[in-house]
């Protein structure tokens, strides 16, 4: 199998990150060590690389400067946690997103027939 590393640029591979962040997001709010958990394993994490830990957190930083998530403070236990949920702007996004990789998929399977 092909290194996805050979293809994809860094940006490439962190903007999926973030849509697979803001979508998840969308499901359920979350904490980042959350997502680290969860994305951090496996298939998904080898194709994003070795840095994914710094990549998460940094992807959580962009989408909320850019307005799509926003984060709340919760004290646990364990100490304080930042929990993010989508907001109506994410939404707005990832609705967008959800039809053009619609799209894309379908012109995909045209080519390939």
């Amino acid at each position: 199998m092909q290194d996805p590393h050979d293809f994809m640029t860094k940006e490439m591979r962190r903007t999926i990150l973030k849509i697979r962040i803001l979508m998840r997001i969308k499901k359920k709010k979350t904490y980042a060590y959350a997502i680290l958990k969860e994305f951090g394993v496996g298939s998904f994490a080898s194709f994003i690389g070795p840095k994914i830990k710094n990549d998460i957190y940094n992807s959580l930083s962009a989408l909320e400067k850019s307005g799509y998530i926003k984060h709340s403070v919760k004290v646990t236990s364990t100490g304080i946690k930042k929990y993010y949920s989508i907001t109506s702007k994410g939404i707005k996004a990832s609705k967008t997103l959800k039809k053009a990789f619609e799209e894309s998929m379908e012109y995909a399977m045209k080519i390939l027939g």
